[in-house]
């Protein structure tokens, strides 16, 4: 059997503002914030929604100096002919060290738009959601057995959007 890793490109998306995390249900949610309804949408409708909730992966590597972290998300998808991988790099945060305690094995990824108004901001929380069960936490020392962010890990501080590898 071919790894589907390997029978379609990897299009990396980094079209998104960051990463959030909201604590008031059964499960942790992280949430991808947008600031852009349209690119929201879009990004629901033709890659997340196609996503299998059992081959969901995220994975986190933290870093020391400075305490940040890179934030990679991806699955397979039999419908889709390309493999999306969302990544970002990350200021660690208080709710960011709260969900890696919380996380007991499955957390909600949904969507959520950011909103300016007046000297603050308020996030609108789409009912989009996928569950995920497989998060990885990682010290940027340790060998990266993921061979997808293996790839992305290395075009990540160089690539622009839309870049294939």
């Amino acid at each position: 059997m071919d790894n589907p890793s390997t029978e379609h490109d990897i299009e990396l998306f980094q079209d998104f503002m960051g990463v959030g995390y909201f604590f008031h249900d059964v499960r942790p949610n992280v949430l991808l914030i947008f600031d852009n309804r349209r690119a929201l949408v879009n990004t629901w409708s033709k890659i997340i929604k196609w996503w299998p909730d059992p081959d969901i992966r995220m994975v986190l590597i933290e870093k020391q100096n400075p305490a940040s972290y890179e934030f990679y998300l991806h699955s397979d998808s039999k419908i889709l002919n390309t493999k999306w991988v969302f990544l970002k790099s990350l200021k660690m945060s208080e709710h960011y060290t709260r969900f890696k305690s919380d996380y007991g094995g499955a957390a909600n990824l949904g969507l959520a738009l950011y909103r300016p108004k007046d000297d603050s901001y308020e996030l609108e929380i789409f009912k989009y959601k996928k569950r995920v069960t497989n998060v990885t936490f990682q010290a940027e020392s340790e060998s990266i057995t993921d061979t997808i962010v293996q790839r992305s890990k290395q075009v990540l501080k160089f690539s622009g959007e839309g870049t294939r590898v």
